[in-house]
């Protein structure tokens, strides 16, 4: 019976070594196990201590399966020969001597396994998974001492800390793999958000993934460093040795085999290429200055410094003319509009090659606008369960489509509170409106300046005052003050310019114009007829 030891298809192959005078216990113990199935391979074999030795300093297995009584050199002498030279190997001890003395000199000298004769399979197998358990941790703990080092070695370049003699070294070992030049790399999550109910997999995980992805196109385990919203590594000129030199290529293929493990949303940014690796700092600089342009190049997952040469963002604001239409549509509820707006802002973020900051102030500033109509109407913007989003996505790496679709999302919702708004505030908030005119007719006034005043849309204000009253807004303005004038007129001796100051207008020939137009009469031929000469 043959047992599986691998523990997966990709797991290490270890070489052994099988050490015992008796050659049908040699030829029985490899015919025991299908060690080259279960991850092992017999390198060799051998019938005393001596010539063991001497193939363990050759082949340095990182097992050996031996007796203890020997000729020549026993077990206990051949362990003690093995770590005085430190030569790294594993031993478990085979015997027919059940003799706690050899058990103890063995413990000693840190034997992984103690197996009696006539061995038992269960029993070498079960030393055998041992010696894997340990060798996996040894690794294990190997592999993070080695990326914990070259965590240091990165964190100290884009820093552009003096080189010491590792990193001359690590340098060394690129140039004749033959690289000339070093490029840093940022990686980008995009679209995890904590109110979308996505999950993004752990940090480690995502750096390990990074890793492999990397690692299926190099010869070597790249570091991956872990920035506050990116993941970084260096890349050496040879890795695109298989990809013409082209590092969009290999990123390409990169990111491509990261998705397969992620289906995540990640973009590349490239720094501009360096001649040593003291000079990575600049690469580094140059990453994150390119990230910048993410939403200039927004259909590009992998942008290059090249690629935005000669280019320059715009940390201004967006046309007056196009901001306030989008805010004016949210307030009459006119869908069609709104995504129209949205589709404009967009475009001149695009054409004018906006920065990600002055996008920022523009979302604030629309939901700001937005909130006060909202309050103004004793209305919860709470309940708006788009507003989380639109207030927080600065903090989140996200792509400009999905910004858009916020931007849609938050208008949209707020355009339809707005209209259950309107309905709910009614004629009550109308009353307060027309009571407001109806105090201070006599200043200057006007439709637009109320609606903002009472933080309603003037075009809204006027369809519902005309629909309530039976008569537009300037006309009821209008009578206000026509009224009052003809009380002054019959009441005083005030002249009529006098008169048309205290009423509102500040014309006295517009104000004769308009009260004939109503009364069919001049202001002086009224104040004739009622008799106040």
């Amino acid at each position: 019976m043959f047992h599986d030891l691998t523990g997966g298809v990709d797991a290490e192959v270890y070489g052994i070594i099988i050490v015992d005078d008796e050659l049908f216990v040699r030829k029985g113990l490899i015919g025991m196990i299908d060690w080259e199935g279960s991850g092992f391979r017999i390198v060799d074999e051998a019938d005393n201590g001596e010539d063991a030795l001497e193939l363990i300093r050759a082949k340095r297995p990182q097992l050996v399966i031996t007796d203890i009584r020997m000729p020549v050199l026993d077990g206990i002498g051949l362990i003690e020969a093995v770590t005085a030279e430190q030569l790294g190997t594993e031993f478990i001890i085979i015997s027919g001597y059940n003799d706690f003395r050899y058990a103890q000199q063995a413990v000693r000298y840190g034997v992984l396994d103690y197996v009696l004769k006539p061995i038992n399979e269960h029993e070498i197998v079960k030393a055998l998974h041992k010696f894997r358990d340990l060798f996996t941790a040894r690794k294990q703990l190997q592999d993070r001492l080695s990326i914990h080092e070259g965590v240091k070695r990165v964190e100290a370049l884009i820093r552009g800390e003096a080189a010491d003699q590792v990193l001359d070294a690590w340098e060394q070992q690129w140039i004749e793999a033959g690289s000339r030049q070093f490029t840093y790399v940022l990686l980008e999550v995009n679209n995890v958000f904590p109110w979308s109910g996505q999950s993004m997999p752990g940090k480690a995980e995502l750096k390990d993934a990074i890793r492999q992805a990397v690692q299926q196109f190099t010869a070597e385990t790249p570091i991956i460093y872990e920035h506050r919203r990116f993941f970084g590594f260096i890349v050496p000129e040879h890795y695109l040795a298989n990809h013409e030199g082209e590092l969009r290529s290999f990123l390409e293929h990169c990111l491509s085999k990261l998705y397969q493990r992620y289906p995540l949303q990640v973009q590349a940014y490239a720094g501009r290429p360096v001649s040593t690796l003291q000079e990575l700092k600049h690469s580094y600089t140059s990453a994150k200055q390119t990230v910048e342009y993410k939403y200039v190049r927004p259909a590009q997952p992998i942008l290059l410094s090249s690629d935005i040469a000669g280019l320059s963002l715009n940390y201004i604001h967006t046309s007056s003319r196009v901001f306030q239409a989008l805010i004016e549509a949210i307030e009459e509820g006119k869908h069609t509009e709104i995504m129209g707006g949205i589709g404009k802002l967009f475009a001149e973020f695009q054409e004018k090659l906006v920065s990600r900051e002055a996008m920022k102030a523009v979302a604030i500033q629309c939901v700001h606008s937005v909130l006060h109509t909202i309050r103004s109407m004793e209305g919860d913007e709470k309940q708006l369960a788009s507003l989380v989003p639109m207030m927080n996505w600065p903090d989140h790496n996200i792509t400009l489509a999905e910004l858009r679709s916020l931007f849609e999302a938050f208008a949209l919702e707020a355009a339809e509170r707005i209209q259950e708004l309107y309905q709910s505030y009614g004629s009550s908030g109308l009353y307060r409106i027309k009571c407001y005119v109806d105090r201070n007719f006599h200043e200057n006034l006007n439709l637009k300046q109320i609606a903002g005043q009472f933080f309603m849309n003037s075009a809204y204000l006027g369809q519902v005052f005309k629909k309530n009253y039976g008569m537009y807004f300037n006309d009821y303005l209008l009578q206000l003050r026509i009224t009052e004038a003809k009380k002054l007129l019959r009441q005083t001796d005030l002249r009529i310019y006098e008169i048309a100051e205290q009423v509102g207008f500040k014309n006295a020939d517009y104000f004769v114009t308009q009260f004939e137009k109503l009364e069919q009469r001049t202001p002086t031929e009224y104040r004739n007829r009622t008799g106040n000469r």
